[in-house]
């Protein structure tokens, strides 16, 4: 009885491949094709919907194969003493050995990423395997494991009942875009009643993954991965936790992410998926690095269909200490009801995202193009998105030729921001990149590149590459203070252990005013602000020549602003703001303006919220009172209208 198109030919097809990786199947993505297409018969939706969906097959090809093998062999012969003195270099193993090993094994494995893989579009997924990553690494102690087991439920109760957290829950609806909606569930006024319990988290796993982001600045035990995955990659970094219940057929909707993610699964297990980039010329509105996400919808069955231009390149189970590489823009998707659950020994899902922000932070050839041309004061007629709002990544950057879109949307090597006195690898160097911006703006629009100054392009080389090193200080700085935190509390513990020994399960204990000022929203804000002021003076920067060109010409003086106008001012979609989360301010922009004079933001690390009140949003610099004309005087009331005019008036005599 044939079987081919049907669920249970996921299954007859595994018997007769000859190549196996891991213990898994490799496939051609031919074959994959076939797996595409799903019985209709009435009797099996009926058991499917009643019944734990069948295991699908692993598919790796044979190019992540080889890829995995590649940094194996460069962690085995190169990194692996280098993440043993990382660790010892800043203390990391002064706790645990298991928080060393586990330090130490992610600089050893993002060092020899950073050797071996290229990013973003011309990357290519690949997964390590817990008991390969461990031979290679070859740890000591042959007890302690890398990653398995390093972040457990215990672990997230414990970091939301020492601190003031905040966390988010994903949708789980794979026909539509992936949206965000808070946790946290105030039952008060009190600083007490106000703070997200690890109840919160439970109940909200009942409704889909819950998302701690930006986790490594809050939760001390985080910080030292972090700390040497930025070491080891020379790039500011960010982990985001996920924690997924079992018997989630879909945990996170296909998508596309502006980061590329080192996946590291800690407890439980989670199925993957992972698809080729989509033709980006087939919907050049939508943003390449935020495919499925907000309002853009990117449904599993147009990726799997025979009209998408997208491939199923790797499909497998990770289990605790396994990890896997997602380059930026390639869609995937997660779910924990495919899994085998009963040998997992913990049917929660937590897994560790670690993200190399390139994009995030500019160090792109798209960015430093768009940078350059407006240093020289020349408009972008080929590509638009000149405006400080506009999103450079959607319109007609994705009607350009594949090789030249891929080429403009590449990343900086990840070498670039060394420290000048170190061994720079040639193709990091400014001038090595300075020439490749030539090169990819030339192919891009030969008139606008012919209007730009020749010093212009190294320039803003060199100035990106600043601004580079002063955010990865800043977030080493924002790691060690997190680690330093997290010593204080271990010391604070030990003293007071003995006061503790009374029978309670409970974590949850009243703060003193002291260590209420040592909470995490308020450590991490100052990082933050300088965070903030990096991206706003690269910004000034790139004005420079305009205003300058602007302040011959004009007359009179500046309009004065009222002392309240960061929170009173309009606002519009694209402007830069501290957004209200929880009771603290993050960076964000704005991306709607809603009726009621209500807004829709996005914050740095991607995390989404909607309909904040004008007074939860503070603009980062003020508005352009030039004149009327200027402003967007239709969303004032009538008592910051009546005062704008006022300045106006006082500003003109």
């Amino acid at each position: 009885m044939g079987c081919r198109g049907s669920v249970q030919s996921r299954q007859c097809h595994t018997h007769h491949r000859p190549d196996t990786y891991y213990g898994v199947s490799i496939l051609s993505l031919a074959t994959v094709r076939r797996f595409a297409t799903v019985s209709t018969n009435a009797d099996e939706l009926s058991s499917a919907e009643s019944l734990p969906p069948p295991r699908r097959p692993d598919v790796i090809t044979t190019q992540s194969t080889a890829l995995a093998q590649q940094v194996l062999a460069t962690m085995r012969d190169e990194s692996a003493s280098l993440g043993k003195q990382h660790a010892e270099q800043f203390g990391l193993d002064e706790g645990s050995s298991t928080t060393s090993a586990t330090c130490a094994g992610l600089y050893a494995l993002l060092y020899a990423m950073k050797k071996n893989l290229s990013l973003g579009l011309q990357g290519y997924p690949l997964v390590l395997r817990k008991d390969d990553l461990e031979q290679v690494l070859k740890a000591e102690d042959s007890e302690v494991t890398l990653f398995q087991n390093y972040f457990t439920m215990q672990d997230v109760e414990k970091a939301v009942e020492d601190d003031f957290l905040d966390a988010a829950r994903g949708s789980t609806d794979n026909r539509k875009g992936w949206k965000i909606t808070t946790v946290s569930n105030p039952r008060g006024d009190s600083f007490e009643q106000a703070r997200m319990t690890y109840e919160d988290v439970l109940q909200a796993m009942e409704k889909g993954t819950v998302i701690f982001n930006a986790a490594g600045a809050h939760i001390p035990r985080l910080a030292g991965p972090c700390l040497a995955v930025s070491d080891a990659t020379n790039t500011p970094n960010a982990v985001n936790l996920y924690i997924t219940s079992a018997g989630k057929r879909t945990s996170a909707p296909p998508h596309t992410d502006k980061q590329d993610v080192i996946v590291v699964q800690t407890t439980g297990r989670k199925h993957w998926r992972v698809y080729s980039p989509p033709d980006p010329a087939f919907k050049p509105q939508a943003d390449v690095f935020a495919r499925g996400k907000g309002d853009d919808s990117l449904p599993l069955y147009t990726l799997e269909s025979d009209e998408s231009s997208s491939e199923l390149l790797l499909e497998t189970d990770l289990s605790p200490g396994d990890v896997l590489f997602v380059p930026a823009g390639f869609p995937h998707t997660t779910g924990t009801a495919y899994t085998d659950h009963a040998s997992s020994g913990d049917e929660t899902s937590v897994h560790l995202t670690f993200n190399i922000d390139t994009h995030v932070w500019d160090l792109n050839y798209l960015s430093a193009r768009r940078l350059a041309l407006r240093k020289a004061n020349v408009l972008d007629t080929a590509l638009g998105q000149s405006r400080d709002e506009d999103n450079p990544y959607i319109g007609k950057v994705n009607e350009l030729p594949s090789n030249i879109h891929q080429e403009l949307l590449s990343e900086f090597p990840l070498d670039f921001l060394k420290e000048e006195g170190n061994e720079i690898p040639q193709e990091s160097t400014v001038e090595a990149i300075s020439a490749e911006l030539k090169r990819i703006s030339k192919a891009v629009d030969l008139q606008t590149f012919e209007q730009v100054d020749d010093p212009i392009w190294k320039e803003t080389v060199e100035r990106l590459r600043q601004q580079g090193q002063e955010l990865l200080e800043i977030h080493r700085d924002m790691y060690l203070a997190a680690l330093k935190e997290g010593h204080t509390r271990q010391a604070e513990e030990a003293m007071t252990a003995h006061l503790n020994d009374n029978g309670s399960t409970s974590r949850r204990k009243t703060m003193s005013p002291e260590r209420i000022q040592r909470l995490s929203l308020f450590r991490v804000q100052r990082y933050y602000e300088k965070i903030n002021k990096a991206k706003a003076d690269l910004l000034q920067w790139s004005y420079d020549i305009k205003a300058a060109s602007k302040a011959e010409v004009a007359e009179g003086k500046k309009a004065a602003l009222p002392d309240d106008w960061a929170f009173t001012m309009p606002v519009k979609v694209g402007d830069e703001v501290e957004a209200d989360l929880g009771g603290a301010f993050f960076p964000a922009t704005v991306r709607k303006v809603l009726p009621g004079n209500k807004f829709d933001v996005q914050f740095f690390d991607g995390d989404q919220e909607s309909g904040l009140d004008r007074s939860m949003i503070k603009l980062m610099k003020p508005p352009n009172l030039g004149s009327e004309d200027d402003m967007a005087t239709s969303s004032m009331t009538p008592k910051q209208l009546k005062r704008w005019k006022k300045a106006q008036k006082k500003n003109s005599k």
